[in-house]
């Protein structure tokens, strides 16, 4: 039986047993998402990490924004530093919380850039038609980069689901 990627010891704390390139995939992901934090608007990408506390009042969105817009980047950057930096010590529960949030960041980043939506069917027809593409030696060159780049996204997307379910299965 394979290990499982997060566990709880005996002594309440939480170990993560992720290989050096779980390790490099999670630190690059984080590094990419960090300097986007600085203007969620910026980029549609960050919309499920930001999303407009009040959609109908585009004054009362600006004054949310400005009162609390700053906390909520913090707080994200503050899960994403414990995905940075958590390597072969104990976490604390409020550690493994913390990465826990820091990984879902980078996973519903990830969920606006590929259109989740929960319609398994239409996700799996995407991901399919993807990998025909990236498949096809006739396709054109920049369809099935294109196509490669997408599997992988779908690829990444359902590795930090599968180290998000084991996180909370070892926090429960």
């Amino acid at each position: 039986m394979a290990r499982k990627p997060v566990a709880r010891k005996r002594d309440g704390t939480y170990v993560l047993r992720l290989d050096d390139a779980m390790t490099g995939l999670l630190t690059a992901l984080v590094d990419q998402l960090d300097p986007l934090l600085d203007d969620p608007s910026a980029d549609r990408g960050l919309r499920r990490l930001f999303p407009p506390a009040h959609t109908d009042d585009v004054l009362a969105e600006a004054a949310w924004e400005i009162e609390q817009g700053g906390r909520l980047r913090d707080a994200r950057r503050a899960a994403l530093e414990v995905v940075r930096t958590a390597g072969g010590e104990p976490l604390t529960e409020d550690q493994l919380v913390a990465w826990v949030q820091g990984v879902n960041a980078l996973r519903l980043v990830l969920a606006e850039r590929l259109d989740v939506d929960g319609d398994e069917e239409h996700e799996a027809t995407t991901l399919e038609r993807a990998w025909a593409v990236a498949q096809d030696p006739t396709a054109d060159p920049a369809r099935r980069d294109e196509a490669v780049r997408l599997v992988h996204m779908w690829q990444v997307y359902e590795v930090l689901g599968y180290l998000l379910h084991h996180a909370v299965e070892a926090l429960d």
